[in-house]
């Protein structure tokens, strides 16, 4: 529309110019006529010429790459002018990351640089979900005078990468969904380090226990953080040495479309891993980084941080059609370790290729649990859980 009325605008111009050199001055009227012609050119010509050899570049940067949610982070663009020419307009349109929300909602600006000079672009962002996302310039076109012409400039040096880290929620440690972990734990658990115990049914830390004040050189795992944070002081348990149990927890590194429900499964899985470790049970967790699975053990309240920071560069990957497929769960790893053959396995996409390989790990013995935040399940699972918006566990199966 913008250029049907430039077109329109500069037509009349050219009848106008024509009517004044018939009806009044006809050397005038004529100049006047010529220059209206070759205007579009001159203009097209000068704008060809300053997007060529970088003569006209953009760049970008951002005050900060990682954030935690909530934070916010400044994208800055610049649109420099080295030549003695004008720029008369460049268009640019931002990049829109689904995670990262900008204060207004402009997605196109419009500057225009003076000779040897530049334009600023600032935009500043609210971190709004777990995940790594590009911000900066998507396209940038240079407008020529008359507004008849565009040119496409390059945007490579105007892409910058945010990592934002997930949450870690409270997750209560006598929640069904922890009970029936360990459970499953000490029934898959065929390693001879293994103790006989009664202590699952004590699992949420209940009285019946003997404790002392925490001095340095006591195990972290033997601390009962229930009691402690009632106390407000690091409270260690004094009976018989806590049996060890590993429960073995794997982020699905496939992901769905949606980016609430991709969030959700790996805070929900950093939540179970601190969970369990604030009652006493150490796990590993399984995370797939560039094709192979990276182990995490965790075993003290420093380990959750380090994986926590770790998955600020985690994301989902997508199964496309007629592509290799990878294992979604590490079953060799698994079997080579010789530990607990028990998984808790975290997926925001429970679809029939991933039910083939839990029922297939479930053949070589292994005690599988699905938790899934998937609204619309297409698998299924004999142990599957559902985790809610708020992080509670509902059991589906």
């Amino acid at each position: 529309m913008k250029m049907f009325v430039n077109v329109f605008l500069y037509l009349v111009a050219i009848a106008i110019g024509v009517a004044f050199a018939l009806c009044l001055s006809a050397s005038i009227g004529w100049t006047f006529v010529y220059m209206l012609v070759c205007a579009p050119i001159f203009s097209a010509a000068i704008t060809f010429f300053l997007t060529k050899n970088n003569r006209v570049t953009i760049i970008s940067d951002v005050d900060r790459t990682m954030l935690y949610k909530g934070e916010n982070s400044a994208l800055r663009i610049v649109v420099r002018n080295k030549s003695i020419f004008p720029v008369p307009a460049v268009k640019v349109r931002i990049a829109e990351p689904g995670g990262l929300v900008p204060e207004d909602d402009c997605s196109c600006y419009v500057v225009s640089v003076s000779p040897r000079s530049e334009s600023v672009i600032e935009i500043n962002y609210k971190a709004k979900v777990w995940g790594r996302f590009v911000i900066g310039a998507e396209s940038a076109f240079m407008h020529d005078f008359m507004g008849f012409f565009k040119f496409r400039m390059s945007c490579v040096n105007s892409v910058n990468e945010i990592k934002v880290f997930p949450d870690i929620p409270e997750m209560q440690g006598d929640s069904p969904l922890l009970r029936s972990a360990v459970e499953a734990a000490r029934f898959a658990d065929d390693s001879e380090e293994t103790q006989e115990s009664e202590n699952v049914t004590s699992f949420s830390g209940m009285p019946g226990y003997t404790h002392r004040e925490y001095v340095e050189g006591d195990p972290v795992r033997r601390i009962n953080w229930k009691l402690s944070s009632k106390r407000d002081k690091y409270m260690v348990r004094l009976d018989d040495e806590i049996e060890s149990i590993r429960q073995n927890i794997v982020l699905d590194s496939t992901g769905g479309s949606n980016i609430y429900e991709n969030e959700r499964a790996v805070e929900g899985m950093l939540a179970a891993a601190l969970g369990l470790l604030k009652c006493g049970y150490d796990s590993t967790v399984y995370c797939r980084f560039n094709g192979a699975y990276e182990e995490f053990a965790i075993s003290e309240p420093g380990d959750v941080s380090v994986l926590q920071t770790r998955l600020a560069d985690y994301s989902f990957e997508r199964q496309l059609v007629g592509q290799k497929k990878q294992s979604r769960i590490p079953s060799d790893e698994l079997m080579a370790s010789g530990g607990s053959r028990a998984l808790m396995i975290y997926t925001p996409l429970l679809d029939d290729v991933l039910s083939a390989e839990i029922s297939s790990a479930e053949e070589q013995g292994m005690v599988c649990a699905v938790v899934t935040s998937e609204k619309i399940i297409s698998g299924n699972a004999e142990r599957l859980w559902r985790i809610n918006e708020d992080y509670s566990a509902e059991l589906l199966s």
